[in-house]
């Protein structure tokens, strides 16, 4: 099985907050790979949206990714790209309505 392990820094000025999180779960979910990310201890799957963000991930934050599959380069790429592109104009998300992540 293929895996490509890398280091990005999160450029997003908001750092990974609810969208982003959703985001990256989208692009993970268009790939035949599953990703991993490494903060300060044990990998956590990249697929939990409150695992992310868990995390706490701000503007700097340095972590490492590790991505295993058919597709890992191009779902390394396609998380880069979430983590460094300032977010697009969208309609609120559902983990933006009051009491989303509850439960």
């Amino acid at each position: 099985m293929k895996t490509v392990s890398w280091e990005s820094t999160v450029t997003n000025p908001n750092g990974i907050h609810c969208r982003v999180a959703e985001r990256l779960i989208s692009v993970i979910d268009q790939h035949q790979a599953s990703v991993q990310i490494i903060d300060q201890g044990s990998p956590i799957d990249c697929t939990s949206i409150l695992e992310l963000l868990s995390l706490a991930l701000v503007q700097g934050s340095r972590v490492r990714f590790t991505a295993q599959g058919p597709d890992a380069d191009l779902v390394a790429a396609a998380v880069n790209q979430v983590l460094s592109e300032p977010e697009p104009d969208q309609n609120i998300s559902s983990c933006e309505q009051p009491g989303a992540l509850k439960g």
